[in-house]
């Protein structure tokens, strides 16, 4: 379809899709996706359009407002909008952009990590970003009318999300954090049949036990202790369902045998802590 909106381009062109009732359940989907081209003095303001939407800025700059920031994105840019919210645009000078409504079970959550980790809505991809690709695939299908696979679609749009969530720029205290939580949950995954010390998994890190335990909980969303017992549990179910080991082997073999019972939380910061043994095994 042609747009016949205002300060937009006749052969400007959108699209419209309506999700399956399983798209709606378990993916991500598209609701509709165009490229405009907007003339000068374009503005179009907002109070929700129940959707997100993924804009690549493919000439000109455009001012956005959403939660309160407005930015202002130019040739190159991706922007990443939450229109449940207030939010609009406005250019002076005129600009054009391939856009994407998308949404789905796991939207907000996506949106909401990517904001945490780049603290803005506009993005500055490497110019071989696949993330290009994948937005001008789904224009194209419908563009094309080609058949559509909503389980495709949704592999698309979540490979664009999770190039920008990555695309937040590090710092090498960043960096060092996640290599040290990244290796103190490979450590627990190869020994949570043993008792694990926190003080050892805070000394390999070469931080505080509490700072740590602190760091742990921020990357994984579990403190050390609560990682150690989801580990055990998922073990030990999956072997009670795929295993004829008796109940107490099993016990035995994630760590909650006879050896499990020496193990207690630490006394102080109990919120943080993870299971030690009083002669300090965890």
């Amino acid at each position: 379809m042609h747009s016949s909106e205002r300060h937009v381009t006749p052969d400007s062109d959108f699209y419209i899709y309506e999700p399956s009732l399983l798209a709606r359940e378990v993916y991500l989907y598209p609701l509709s996706v165009g490229h405009f081209r907007y003339t000068a003095g374009y503005r179009n303001q907002r109070r929700s359009f129940d959707s997100f939407e993924l804009f690549y800025i493919e000439n000109g700059s455009v001012e956005l407002t959403n939660h309160g920031h407005t930015v202002t994105a130019g040739i190159g840019d991706y922007v990443l909008l939450d229109c449940y919210a207030p939010h609009s645009y406005f250019s002076a000078n005129g600009w054009a952009c391939y856009w994407l409504h998308f949404d789905g079970q796991v939207a907000r959550a996506f949106y909401r990590r990517i904001l945490e980790a780049g603290s803005s809505f506009v993005f500055r991809l490497d110019q071989y970003s696949p993330a290009f690709m994948h937005l001008m695939n789904i224009y194209e299908l419908f563009r094309r009318s080609r058949p559509v696979s909503e389980a495709n679609i949704s592999s698309q749009i979540t490979s664009i999300l999770d190039t920008l969530l990555a695309s937040a720029p590090q710092t090498q205290k960043d960096v060092s954090v996640r290599e040290a939580v990244a290796g103190a949950v490979a450590y627990i995954n190869e020994n949570f049949m043993h008792p694990v010390s926190l003080r050892d998994l805070a000394q390999h890190a070469s931080i505080s036990p509490f700072y740590f335990t602190r760091l742990f909980r921020q990357e994984t969303g579990y403190t050390p202790h609560q990682y150690l017992i989801n580990t055990r549990l998922s073990t030990a179910r999956f072997l009670l369902r795929t295993t004829d080991t008796s109940v107490k082997d099993i016990a035995i073999r994630t760590g909650w045998g006879r050896r499990a019972r020496s193990v207690r939380p630490l006394r102080k910061h109990r919120d943080h802590a993870v299971a030690v043994p009083r002669r300090d095994a965890v």
